[in-house]
């Protein structure tokens, strides 16, 4: 990235946690008891942002991975509020506090497409709660079937939590579609004002429909705050290569285009290929897509 990127200020999504199979550390009842087992996660986290800084790259943090969670202990963490609260105490509290304020910080991601774990086809007579207009759109893929309502709280607890740990922080989730998202209902799961997203992130793939990202304005979607085309590649794109991809994304007034994946697989552009996407946006700074942030 630093060989490619020149002038331009480039971004990396690390996920962090995953589905929880080495870090945050569980004890025999499933609760969190520190971050990692080796208490070697925080020193590496402030290494890596240390390293991104020298080289001006932005860090978002991506904590959970709902498009496959097979970890019972993190999907307990949905259903029981004491366990979820001990992740807040033991990991995530102290994680954010060591971290706050670090240039090369750009934001925590919650959890990476929490559709795959939602109960798809659940009615509830709040419209905020009732994923039966979902039924047949392909989300609950990991089979979990968790209800909505967890998901938020989930969701709304630990940016809550994030908020009152480094008040400066930046909070998102990565959803699998670009249904819209909004923080009308954001705090009545969870109950915590402060659990709310600063921007918006949508991923997208394969035939885009006329409702996609790469075929509408950002503004098209009515929402309020910043979004981000979080995930895409060409080799998913329906036609599109990638040069054209970065340059509708910023032309078109997203604030990020978030390539898929430098780490290669399915879906995935190469790092050759994904370099020829940045690249079409090197010395761009005109009002398209312009995000100002200080830099220390």
């Amino acid at each position: 990235m630093v060989e490619r990127g020149g002038n331009l200020r480039r971004k990396q999504r690390v996920w962090l946690h995953v589905e929880g199979d080495n870090t945050p550390s569980y004890d025999a009842y499933g609760y969190i008891i520190a971050p990692d087992r080796t208490g070697t996660l925080i020193p590496d986290m402030k290494l890596f942002l240390d390293t991104a800084k020298a080289n001006n790259i932005l860090v978002i943090f991506v904590l959970w991975n709902g498009a496959l969670l097979r970890n019972q202990n993190s999907v307990n963490l949905f259903w029981d509020n004491s366990k979820l609260q001990s992740y807040i105490d033991k990991a995530l509290t102290p994680m954010v506090k060591a971290l706050a304020g670090h240039p090369a910080l750009g934001a925590w991601e919650i959890i990476n497409e929490p559709e795959g774990l939602v109960y798809n086809n659940k009615p509830d007579a709040n419209s905020c709660f009732n994923t039966v207009p979902i039924a047949n759109s392909g989300a609950g893929w990991d089979g979990k079937w968790i209800p909505m309502k967890q998901i938020q709280a989930f969701i709304n607890w630990q940016a809550a939590a994030i908020k009152v740990a480094d008040p400066g922080a930046l909070v998102t989730v990565g959803t699998w579609s670009q249904y819209s998202q909004t923080d009308a209902f954001s705090d009545t799961p969870g109950g915590k004002s402060l659990g709310k997203l600063d921007f918006y992130q949508i991923h997208t793939y394969a035939t885009f429909s006329a409702s996609a990202p790469f075929k509408i304005l950002a503004s098209n979607y009515g929402l309020n705050k910043p979004l981000v085309i979080g995930e895409f590649s060409s080799s998913c794109s329906g036609g599109m290569t990638i040069q054209q991809m970065y340059n509708y994304a910023y032309s078109n007034r997203y604030q990020g285009a978030w390539g898929w994946q430098y780490a290669g697989g399915y879906c995935s552009d190469s790092r050759a290929t994904q370099d020829l996407g940045m690249q079409q946006l090197k010395g761009k700074n005109t009002t398209s897509g312009l995000v100002n942030f200080p830099i220390i």
